[in-house]
């Protein structure tokens, strides 16, 4: 039996469903768009999981036709197989869903993320959809590392390995 406030699982329902609906558009409207998922219990990524650094501040998760296949969604999920170096069965819950970018890397929306803790927990909660940045996500942000990179001046220092299973994605340098 879920023992959360009834208040709180209502606005956990709500968050929900706003986020299905605003997704349905996005997905019927855009052919590549950018979801920015927070770490979650629910929030399955195959067998690679979250990385490191994704383990704090999400990830940015690609659909589009070349990344994204057999793509469903229930009222607590959005369910598909995702490219990264290989196809991964996904599940993302909707709560977790902090941001949605257009191609272009604009912001289409931002919410708070919430956790919906297990049943029988009442440690359902609404966190900050920017947990680590403190601040909304700026044009000059990148995107796939969420917080700026440093600026590169030749090759990488050595002590700062580079994960090569992440890619990250740059628009700070898009035409206007």
């Amino acid at each position: 039996m879920d023992t959360r406030d009834p208040n709180e699982r209502e606005l956990l329902e709500y968050n929900r469903k706003f986020k299905k609906a605003v997704l349905d558009v996005v997905f019927h409207h855009a052919e590549t768009f950018y979801v920015h998922c927070m770490p979650n219990a629910e929030l399955q990524l195959g067998r690679r999981g979250l990385l490191d650094r994704e383990k704090n501040e999400g990830i940015i998760l690609v659909f589009g036709p070349y990344s994204t296949r057999n793509l469903s969604w229930d009222d607590r999920f959005i369910y598909c197989e995702l490219q990264f170096n290989r196809w991964e069965n996904v599940q993302i819950p909707f709560e977790c869903i902090a941001r949605i970018f257009d191609k272009s890397g604009q912001v289409i929306m931002q919410w708070a993320t919430m956790t919906a803790g297990e049943e029988g927990d009442s440690t359902g909660s609404i966190a900050p959809a920017t947990p680590t940045l403190g601040r909304p996500l700026s044009e000059t942000d990148s995107i796939g590392s969420v917080t700026p990179p440093p600026e590169k001046t030749g090759d990488a220092p050595a002590d700062e390995p580079k994960d090569s299973r992440v890619i990250e994605v740059d628009f700070r340098k898009k035409k206007r």
